[in-house]
């Protein structure tokens, strides 16, 4: 079969597996597809793929010296601990883990990739929210100069993988019974609740870089995170100051959701939530408002699609046709 050689580390992971539904509906020119983990280092094991038998390798140093493409789906710490050890293989790594000490940022906004793509075999993403945030403040900047803005962002329990969506899960139905709660991996109760965890000044530090790189500019931005008990799912509640008066609530809506930037409406009979934006690619807009020097936007967003998924997929396509990897891609 003509194609790629494609490696796909940690495919049981959440983004793991958005990674390889994005690589079928795209029709992705993988010819062979390998299944590695970054777990246990002294053994694969046995899953299913399309109701049949896969097996999942061990992730060993020159795993990828086989492949041309690899995606990096497991936990930051494991994915930079093979990252360590890797040897020179000729494999272009697009790195979803969240590692940000080794590789080079692509940066993409308003859905438009670099041209040409950067130099080197390992592309990092930026953080999903501030991919997001930054598509919306660039969107916005078309109409009128954005002088600041201030956020509240809501994090799922996904981005601690699927171990701690099963603990929310749990905890949940503990909280319901009158039980203990299990607290092992998101290390409270976060079922029905919102709290801040300890690394809320990193993490709003790191989205803040984010978009700040991302738009190419020093954006005054104001950030307020807290771990929601929400199993998937990114909201943003933004207020974006402009210089003078800004838009009106039509002409926000109208630029948000032109064609292109990967914004769009809620199809749903009633109130829309951040429910609604589970497996879109899409940005939902919920709410927009303006008034005086500023608007409002209430953003759902699935973190693991258009962020992750479908954006690493992208990045791999882009790099096929750049780099004359498959001959006339």
């Amino acid at each position: 079969m003509r194609g790629l050689s494609v490696a796909l580390v940690d495919p049981g992971t959440l983004v793991g597996r958005d990674v390889k539904a994005v690589l079928r509906e795209r029709g992705f020119p993988a010819a062979h597809l390998h299944l590695l983990q970054t777990g246990d280092p002294s053994s694969g094991f046995l899953t299913e793929d399309d109701g049949e038998a896969a097996y999942v390798a061990a992730l060993e140093p020159d795993s990828l010296s086989t492949c041309q493409i690899a995606f990096l789906c497991g936990p930051a710490k494991a994915t930079s601990r093979f990252l360590s050890q890797r040897g020179p293989d000729g494999c272009l790594v697009i790195d979803l883990s969240g590692q940000r000490t080794m590789g080079t940022f692509v940066d993409a906004l308003r859905e438009a990739l670099p041209s040409p793509l950067p130099a080197g075999d390992h592309f990092l993403l930026r953080d999903p929210a501030a991919i997001v945030l930054a598509d919306s403040v660039a969107a916005l900047a078309t109409l009128r100069p954005v002088q600041a803005v201030t956020v509240a962002i809501d994090r799922p329990a996904s981005d601690l993988g699927k171990d701690a969506l099963d603990e929310l899960f749990q905890q949940a139905i503990a909280v319901a019974s009158f039980r203990s709660v299990p607290k092992e991996h998101l290390g409270t109760q976060s079922a029905f609740n919102l709290y801040f965890p300890a690394d809320s000044d990193a993490y709003e530090a790191r989205v803040a870089g984010d978009v700040r790189a991302l738009l190419g500019r020093d954006l005054t931005i104001g950030i307020l995170s807290a771990r929601a008990s929400v199993f998937h799912g990114t909201t943003l509640r933004l207020e974006v100051r402009f210089e003078g008066e800004a838009p009106g609530t039509e002409a926000l809506r109208s630029v948000l959701l032109a064609a292109g930037r990967g914004f769009a409406e809620a199809e749903v009979d009633g109130p829309a939530g951040i429910l609604d934006a589970a497996g879109r690619d899409e940005t939902l807009l919920i709410r927009s408002e303006s008034a005086g020097a500023a608007c409002r936007l209430f953003l759902a967003s699935d973190d693991l699609r258009r962020p992750g998924a479908l954006l690493a997929v992208r990045i791999a396509e882009a790099a096929i046709a750049e780099r004359g990897l498959l001959p006339d891609a």
